[in-house]
């Protein structure tokens, strides 16, 4: 009888890890973005948060301060006039990979993907629609997309935006550990 026992309780703690998600995570993802009309208006954030899980739920937060300019005015312009920083500090994506029966991450390859969630900014939130990648080496996967957001949609506007920018073009990398 106790053999009996033993081995059921053995079945199930098997079958539990069997089933149990995989979390990949990083703290150094890669956030950039570029203006569609002036390539002059390009920042990036080396310092993103993200979380991928083998189920397909993946997550992205950043401070919006991290984004890094190579002119000091304009980083201090987007900190204080359109993404208001202190009002509203961080950067928020939350969404599912549609498509992740489709990526196997025990073998190496390039596995395409569809995100679909809820990117955050400045306060407002919006629905975003994307094709990605993801690429699978050693185990590891690194994933990558690129999709154009139209700022005013988030609330970030003002007379400057008209005549600079009005949408941007966001590309976002992560290598998983």
């Amino acid at each position: 009888m106790t053999i009996r026992i033993f081995t059921l309780l053995l079945a199930c703690i098997a079958f539990v890890q069997v089933d149990a998600q995989k979390v990949y995570s990083t703290k150094a993802a890669t956030v950039r973005f570029i203006a569609v009309d002036d390539k002059d208006i390009d920042a990036t954030n080396t310092k993103a948060v993200s979380r991928l899980e083998t189920n397909g739920k993946l997550s992205f937060i950043m401070l919006m301060k991290d984004f890094s300019f190579e002119m000091d005015l304009m980083q201090k312009h987007f900190n204080e006039e359109y993404v208001e920083s202190d009002k509203f500090p961080r950067g928020f994506f939350n969404g599912q990979i549609t498509n992740m029966k489709s990526v196997n991450f025990a073998k190496d390859g390039t596995y395409p993907i569809i995100v679909k969630g809820n990117m955050e900014v400045h306060g407002v939130k919006k629905s975003i629609d994307t094709k990605g990648v993801i690429v699978v080496k050693k185990g590891l996967p690194k994933a990558t997309a690129k999709f154009t957001v139209t700022l005013k949609d988030f609330g970030i506007g003002g007379v400057l935006i008209k005549m600079v920018a009005d949408q941007v073009d966001v590309e976002v990398v992560a290598n998983y550990q």
